[in-house]
């Protein structure tokens, strides 16, 4: 049997659920609904939009510049250029590398749809994965940013029931066409 209000497994002979609390009887159902949940209805992934992903590194070289650079530019001209330079290829190296994992990391980011329940899937350097079903998500929310509006993207939140905090539900992170995306997923969840 499953508690309705967390979701937790319980043993048959429960007398409250383990997790949060809920007396038998309050909010724990004994049975469980087969019903046939193979087909994906709506397919969600995460855009890497590289110029959102640059921000960043450039707003860090402008600072290193700024406050590094420039004061020895004009106490070393010679020094404030290599220094300069210097950074700029540190920098570069650093944004290079995270472009090819952050890239092949949403690549493998992978978000299913289905009748009942929502599938979260993870396969780059971790391997991740996450079911929510509907009847345990208790809040649809959408978010974005001022620098994710100028780029068209933003956030989906599925809240669940769960009260501890920790892996309380699921975010799709910088969904492109962000508005439509979530009247789908509010549609697909609300049925």
């Amino acid at each position: 049997m499953f508690c309705e209000k967390c979701g937790t497994k319980l043993a048959d002979d429960a007398s409250f659920c383990a997790n949060c609390g809920t007396k038998i009887g309050e909010g724990v159902s004994n049975t469980k609904e087969k019903i046939d949940d193979k087909e994906v209805i709506l397919n969600v992934k995460p855009t890497y939009k590289v110029g959102y992903m640059v921000l960043p590194y450039l707003s860090t070289y402008l600072f290193l510049v700024l406050f590094i650079g420039l004061p020895m530019f004009f106490g070393y001209a010679t020094a404030g250029i290599v220094v300069s330079l210097g950074m700029l290829a540190v920098m570069a190296v650093i944004y290079g590398i995270s472009y090819i994992f952050s890239k092949k990391q949403y690549d493998n980011y992978t978000y299913d749809f289905y009748k009942t329940k929502v599938n979260y899937k993870d396969s780059f350097l971790n391997v991740s994965e996450k079911e929510v079903k509907y009847k345990y998500i208790r809040e649809v929310t959408m978010r974005q940013t001022f620098i994710q509006r100028f780029f068209n993207i933003g956030n989906i939140i599925l809240f669940t029931n769960a009260e501890t905090g920790m892996g309380n539900g699921i975010c799709i992170v910088n969904v492109a066409n962000i508005q439509d995306v979530y009247k789908k997923v509010k549609e697909v969840i609300d049925v």
